[in-house]
């Protein structure tokens, strides 16, 4: 290999000098490939030498200069560009005459006219000539017998599916049916076609109800090999559709009932035993079996029926029919359910086992019906099966998301994946971070995310650098809100429910971070932002639902003074120029239910809370926001922040205010009780205030 590159670097060498004879090492190399070198050498082609196959070389042509030009040729520059002698019309005329007579062309060469002139010649571009311009026209080739059929019944099918058409629809039904009949193709194999299944589906869809009866009983014995094939499951769902369910404007009469009883039992009764088994380990198949499993037209027990015929080994349910119509697969899998032994429990999860490992061979993980046998095995598997379940799935761990038992499934199988299978789930689900967070069942599996991955610079990058995008969505969000309060501080029983607690803390055998250095280092990279945000809109986010629940959860950690002064800030504003935000309270915004209960949560940690660096929140309420518009407060449901305030430093400023101002305070109330409103808080102020003003009273005595 050596020696050739040599002998090719040498070769390139000597093509590329000029004159002078070869080497006397690649001589006879030379003369192999091309009998000399270029540029010289015995037999060269080219170049200076007398070669036996060479000739002489030809002069270089030699290049005009200004000063070769002649006097014809100069050009003055300083007269302008030289101009062309131009014709008349008139000269132009005569010229075309005369050519005209002498029978050649008056065009002139290179004007481009004669490409104009030409194409004239020839006829439009692309231009089919008529019949009478071309008798001789060869005639039109006659459709073939195939053709000619297949557009008839693609004619009929845009005539059917065409809004205001001519005719009836069960009419255009009907024709398109006869010529199923007549043509030697049976139906079921015309079904399996895409212009068959589209004409199908659209007989269901528009024909009579004794048509689409008709449809199923033609079909009904070739269900099992029409759920297994591509374009004919696609019929087998507009079957179920249309031929089961009943009209949605009226209800079904008692006959109708009957027959819509007689179809669902026609259809149920060709999907089981081992068609149902073959139809479930394949795509199509399992598309239809998910679409029947999720239909509201099929009953709970036949869904039952479906998936325990899969789940179940066919031995225990020959010998236990009782239990598979009972129990739940689920419950029969519980250590604690009566009924079923350990032996056979046992069966059913390696039944399970077997069951899922195929699917995960077949590509069935975006079905939404095999996630049900994912959630059951994963309950009751045992470390060592999970690890191998997660090698094998991992891959296809995003299609568990798209439900809630195979998002629960998954947050077990977290629990056991290694860091390169959690960096790679990572990465599958990168984009969609923000949209996880805020869905109704995905959300857990972010909360498990933020709890089992120890490489939080991972999900610094990724997961928190997609939320921080659109951070406004996520805090005031039903769901992404409690993704982010369980980052600040997991398990608070106010926020979180005993299911998503048990979610969250689920054994992780192979996390080897602490828990809590893993919370403050995400707590390191979210505080920054959600801080900006909540600096951004206080009072927004004091009465809104869900923003609430994060602001007090960052409070509760870090007692941040700014944004108890934007908070007081907002609130004095709002009290001044109430809006319309406040469902009618006196104080707006400041007074609503949300706000209220937002406020009376704050005013209870600022007791446990670190003040020492002047973030008050009470006496400054107090000060600002309530006491210039106490009777406003007082009618309103500030009423009950007041009530909260008495229990503080504050309350002897409060009952005093109270006192001086009694008659005001009470003829408001008074005609605020007239008009319909609800007054009890400021009633229970009124007796404090009339307690406090009277040392001898019983509420006194029993406060004391």
């Amino acid at each position: 290999m050596v020696k050739n590159t040599l002998k090719s670097k040498v070769h390139k060498t000597q093509k590329n000098q000029g004159g002078g004879k070869a080497s006397k090492g690649t001589k006879k190399h030379n003369l192999k490939r091309t009998k000399g070198a270029k540029g010289g050498g015995k037999g060269s082609r080219k170049g200076g030498g007398k070669g036996k196959g060479g000739s002489a070389p030809k002069a270089p042509r030699k290049k005009q200069t200004k000063q070769d030009e002649g006097p014809d040729d100069f050009v003055d520059p300083t007269l302008g560009p030289k101009k062309r002698s131009g014709r008349t019309d008139e000269d132009k005329q005569k010229r075309a005459e005369k050519f005209k007579k002498e029978g050649k062309s008056s065009k002139a060469k290179g004007d481009g006219k004669g490409r104009d002139e030409k194409r004239e010649r020839k006829g439009p571009r692309k231009r089919k000539p008529d019949d009478e311009e071309d008798p001789d026209k060869k005639e039109k080739k006659p459709e073939g017998f195939k053709k000619k059929k297949r557009r008839e019944i693609t004619h009929l099918y845009a005539e059917l599916i065409k809004d205001g058409g001519e005719r009836k629809p069960d009419a255009v039904v009907a024709e398109i049916i006869k010529i199923m009949e007549e043509r030697s193709m049976p139906v079921q194999d015309f079904c399996s076609t895409i212009l068959g299944s589209r004409c199908v589906q659209a007989c269901l869809k528009w024909g009579s109800r004794a048509q689409r009866a008709d449809l199923l009983v033609k079909l009904a014995e070739h269900l099992p090999k029409l759920v297994m094939d591509r374009y004919g499951s696609l019929v087998v769902l507009k079957l179920l559709r249309y031929t089961v369910r009943g009209s949605a404007g009226r209800l079904p009469t008692p006959d109708e009932k009957k027959a819509q009883v007689k179809n669902l039992r026609l259809f149920m009764d060709k999907l089981q035993g081992k068609h149902l088994h073959a139809a479930f380990y394949h795509k199509s198949g399992c598309r239809v079996l998910n679409g029947i499993y999720f239909s509201d037209i099929v009953n709970a027990k036949e869904k039952r029926r479906i998936l325990h015929d899969i789940a179940v080994p066919h031995s225990l349910s020959m010998l236990r029919p009782e239990l598979t119509g009972s129990m739940t697969l689920r419950a029969m899998l519980r250590p604690t359910s009566e009924g079923v032994t350990p032996e056979e429990r046992s069966k059913i999860i390696e039944h399970l086992r077997e069951c899922i490992e195929k699917c995960v061979d077949k590509e069935l993980l975006g079905f939404d019906i095999v996630h049900f046998l994912f959630q059951a095995y994963c309950e009751v598997a045992s470390e060592e099966s999970l690890k191998t379940l997660a090698e094998k799935c991992m891959d296809g761990a995003p299609f568990l998301l798209s439900s809630k038992p195979g998002a629960e499934a998954l947050l077990r199988l977290m629990g056991v994946t290694n860091s390169k299978q959690r960096k790679s789930f990572c990465r599958d689900i990168k984009g969609k971070f923000l949209a996880l967070a805020t869905n109704a069942v995905d959300y857990t599996v972010m909360i498990r995310l933020a709890t089992t991955v120890d490489d939080t610079v991972l999900l610094a990058k990724s997961m928190l650098a997609e939320w921080n995008t659109d951070l406004a969505s996520l805090v005031f969000d039903k769901y992404g809100k409690k993704v982010l309060a369980w980052i600040l501080k997991p398990g608070d029983r106010h926020i979180f429910s005993p299911y998503e607690c048990e979610c969250a803390s689920l054994p992780s055998p192979s996390s080897v971070k602490a828990l809590e250095t893993r919370q403050q280092e995400l707590v390191r990279s979210l505080k920054p932002p959600l801080r900006t945000l909540l600096l951004a809109s206080p009072l927004k986010t004091v009465a809104d639902l869900h923003a609430k629940d994060v602001l007090v959860t960052y409070l509760a950690v870090d007692w941040d003074a700014e944004i108890i002064e934007g908070i007081l800030a907002a609130a004095a504003g709002e009290a001044k120029a109430p809006s319309a935000e406040g469902d009618g309270d006196p104080l707006g915004l400041l007074g609503s239910g949300t706000a209220i209960t937002t406020i009376v949560t704050l005013l209870k940690l600022e007791s446990s809370a670190d003040t020492s660096s002047g973030a008050e929140l009470a006496a400054p309420l107090w000060r600002r926001c309530l006491e210039p518009y106490l009777v406003k407060a007082v009618t309103g449901r500030c009423a009950f922040v007041l009530l909260e305030l008495l229990k503080g430093a504050t309350g002897k400023t409060i009952l005093t205010a109270l006192r001086k101002r009694r008659g005001e305070i009470e003829e408001a109330v008074s005609k605020a009780e007239k008009s319909g409103g609800q007054v009890n808080g400021a009633r229970k102020l009124l007796e404090h205030a009339n307690a406090a003003a009277d040392p001898g009273s019983p509420k006194t005595k029993r406060s004391k």
